[in-house]
């Protein structure tokens, strides 16, 4: 339990994510709850996928990179706020730029990259009616696959760069490392999200690509 923005269920301290590499559909994500204490017989040699020889393997499978997660705030996707404080903020960008208003909302909203928790940006697609097939409940984000760490179009600094990052040049092996680290492709170079249900995390898994 290293991530507390995560909801196990009763008697589980142990989330386990399998996902089909190159797989969009809805269908191909499972998430198991487990208990750490009964996992006492781990794979030193894991098998090996039918996708290891395809010519774009390599965007299937991430890189192996070394994890440095950071806490930071962020804000709901704007259609998840409610009417009065979508009115505010259209109010709050006046002139042209008022139609413009949820694009420059969600500039400093949502956090790009691969995350556990928060709230998952909806800008390639409307974001879709969602809820447990079970129980009817508002799902969660588990967890948020991206190809990018950060905004890199055009030459400007990214809100979401880190810090430390942001001496590297545009364009550069350098630059391009630190904003794909995993190497990973979703969908057409945009992101993915598993979510699961917000009243129990067993009853329903949903993954939605952008």
């Amino acid at each position: 339990m290293d991530f507390p923005e995560i909801t196990f269920p009763d008697d589980t301290d142990l989330v386990q994510l399998l996902w089909c590499g190159g797989d969009w559909d809805s269908e191909a994500v499972r998430v198991f709850w487990r208990r750490a204490a009964d996992v006492t017989d781990v794979l030193t040699d894991p098998p090996t996928s039918e996708l290891d020889d395809e010519p774009m393997a390599e965007e299937f499978f991430p890189r192996p990179c070394v994890l440095d997660p950071e806490r930071v705030p962020e804000y709901p996707w704007y259609e998840e706020l409610p009417d009065e404080l979508r009115a505010r903020l259209r109010a709050w960008i006046p002139g042209p730029a008022e139609e413009y208003y949820p694009q420059l909302y969600n500039e400093v909203a949502t956090a790009p990259g691969f995350k556990v928790g928060g709230s998952m940006n909806w800008s390639t697609t409307d974001m879709p009616q969602l809820a447990c097939p079970i129980c009817s409940a508002p799902p969660v984000l588990l967890l948020q696959l991206d190809t990018y760490e950060f905004d890199r179009s055009g030459d400007r600094v990214s809100r979401w760069q880190p810090l430390e990052e942001r001496h590297l040049i545009h364009h550069t092996p350098e630059y391009e490392l630190a904003c794909e680290p995993t190497g990973l492709l979703v969908g057409r170079g945009s992101r993915g999200g598993v979510f699961v249900c917000s009243t129990n995390p067993e009853h329903w898994t949903g993954f939605f690509c952008q």
